[in-house]
């Protein structure tokens, strides 16, 4: 083997620095539940209510777990899963509709056992379904004891629909990012693979179109394809920034 020209170290160089940079760009989401977590913080600030959760679909489609809270009784209910069939959240994932209780002691929906558990009841509840654009359920967001915020009752489903069709959209993004690294490092293992690297490129594309996902496929097929060398220099990189987003998840 030969060494490098200086023209080729300097283009090797150059392919670095765009993967570089165009990992930067790709990963900055944080992990599904920290992302998560940031909302409900911002949307229990919003409401000055002293709780906000989060139940995401289970695969299944017949469950619902808590993935994320804040507030009181936040710890004791994240991992915590029911079937759609109780609670307000799985009347709320059934029916595909926000509803705003304002005396769940009364309301056969609530599940109170749920609430006990986690050494906080409330007395009102509002929660909204998750849906995405593509009118997908991807769970429910429950604001618990939310302080009154004016006399038209309609208005804070209102503000917390948008908030959840938000949150639908962090959720979608979180799941392309990872089909992303997926198909990356597919491709390393198996650089042959018919389809692999360009099937998840193109539905991470057509889902969320942005420079950020086309840089950082090209410089990572750029500097991947060079030589041997570059590709294992591509190799080691993206196996480092994979290790950073387990450590952060």
């Amino acid at each position: 083997m030969t060494d490098p020209t200086p023209e080729e170290n300097l283009e090797q160089a150059r392919l670095i620095g765009r993967l570089g940079n165009a990992l930067g760009a790709a990963t900055l989401p944080l992990s599904l539940a920290e992302e998560v977590h940031a909302t409900l913080v911002a949307v229990r600030g919003l409401f000055r209510a002293a709780a906000c959760s989060f139940a995401q679909v289970e695969p299944d489609g017949a469950n619902l777990r808590f993935v994320a809270a804040d507030g009181a009784g936040a710890a004791a209910i994240i991992g915590v899963t029911l079937p759609v069939s109780r609670g307000v959240v799985g009347w709320v994932a059934l029916s595909g509709e926000p509803i705003q209780i304002s005396d769940v002691a009364t309301d056969s929906r609530f599940a109170r056992d749920i609430a006990e558990a986690t050494d906080y009841v409330p007395s009102t509840i509002l929660a909204a379904p998750v849906i995405d654009t593509h009118g997908e359920l991807a769970g429910v967001i429950e604001v618990l004891d939310p302080q009154a915020r004016g006399t038209d009752s309609g208005h804070d489903l209102a503000v917390l629909g948008l908030v959840a069709a938000q949150l639908a959209t962090v959720i979608r993004l979180a799941a392309q990012y990872e089909a992303l690294g997926t198909g990356l490092l597919r491709s390393l293992v198996d650089p042959g693979a018919e389809g692999v690297f360009d099937d998840a490129l193109a539905a991470l594309s057509a889902a969320a179109p942005g420079a950020a996902l086309n840089d950082v496929a090209a410089a990572f097929r750029d500097l991947a394809t060079s030589d041997p060398a570059a590709s294992t220099l591509a190799a080691r990189i993206l196996g480092e920034v994979a290790d950073f987003a387990r450590q952060r998840r």
